[in-house]
């Protein structure tokens, strides 16, 4: 299952088409055609903060200047939140292993994350900040760094593919009724986003930390339930690929702006959002609203 050439092109004529219409945007508008929201600069860093658990968050001070920086380019403010499809693993191995990729939108672990993230956006609304809910389906990791190494695997890409389209139009639906108009869905897979061609700086504490990782994530206790086995060697380089991949996200992010609500963890959050510049990104700044309170403690 490589990557094809052609989707990687897909990705960068995608980008290239934003930066044309927000360039084709600055040409043709004058500035005074848009009316710049009328908010409090210093309610909107309180608000933001009081959902933020972590303690001395390092982007602290990078987001009041993302959000000037948004609002000059697109008029309001993005929250981006990332999701993981919830994969369907026993049947990697059946006749039909395309049933991996579900098609139907929750229950899922994003489930418990709207209630925060509709009250974020409310509390902003409220204070004058126009606010959008950027949704981005992590729905190609497999892809990348597990499927390639599974021998034997008899995949249909073009169902699956098809699949992925209609777990997108189904999480759209329901962050629709959840969110309103002001949301937009993103699929990686969709996009063509790939992992980064540029080496990643991953430190050696990092690497064996992300192996342990995927040691038990095939273990008899992990999602895989120890269907699969990995030398180390292939475990490292899955490592690699996923760090490439995130050091990608990250750039997807840095292109989308307004700020990241983090929804990794426990015990990784920190790691999980350097992994998104390990690539050469700034990607956005991040907050943390569900960091447990035993993690804040310890």
């Amino acid at each position: 299952m490589e990557k094809s050439k052609f989707g990687r092109l897909r990705f960068r004529f995608g980008l290239a088409k934003i930066a044309l219409l927000k360039l084709a945007k600055k040409v043709v508008k004058k500035p005074q055609e848009r009316r710049a929201p009328v908010f409090n600069l210093e309610k909107v860093i309180r608000i933001i903060s009081s959902y933020d658990r972590m303690l001395d968050n390092p982007d602290s001070s990078k987001i009041a200047g993302s959000i000037e920086n948004q609002l000059k380019e697109t008029g309001f403010l993005r929250l981006c939140i990332f999701v993981c499809p919830r994969f369907d693993t026993k049947v990697l191995f059946s006749k039909m292993p395309e049933r991996y990729m579900p098609v139907e939108a929750g229950p899922d672990l994003f489930e418990p994350r709207i209630k925060k993230i509709r009250e974020l956006r409310r509390d902003l609304m409220k204070v004058g900040l126009p606010t959008e809910v950027n949704v981005i389906i992590g729905d190609n990791d497999a892809e990348e760094y597990i499927f390639p190494f599974i021998t034997n695997l008899s995949l249909d890409i073009n169902v699956y593919k098809q699949r992925q389209g209609l777990y997108r139009v189904s999480f759209e639906q329901r962050c629709r009724k959840e969110f309103g108009d002001k949301v937009i869905i993103w699929s990686l897979s969709e996009s063509g986003l790939s992992q980064d061609e540029s080496k990643p700086n991953i430190s050696e504490d990092a690497m064996q930390k992300e192996i342990v990782f995927f040691k038990w994530l095939f273990s008899s206790k992990g999602p895989y339930r120890g269907t699969l086995a990995f030398s180390e060697e292939v475990l490292t380089e899955m490592t690699k690929i996923k760090y490439k991949l995130y050091g990608a996200q990250g750039k997807f992010l840095e292109m989308l702006g307004g700020i990241l609500l983090q929804t990794e963890g426990p015990g990784v959050w920190l790691e999980r959002t350097n992994m998104l510049k390990c690539t050469g990104s700034s990607a956005i700044p991040t907050i943390y609203p569900w960091i447990r309170r035993d993690e804040i403690n310890n």
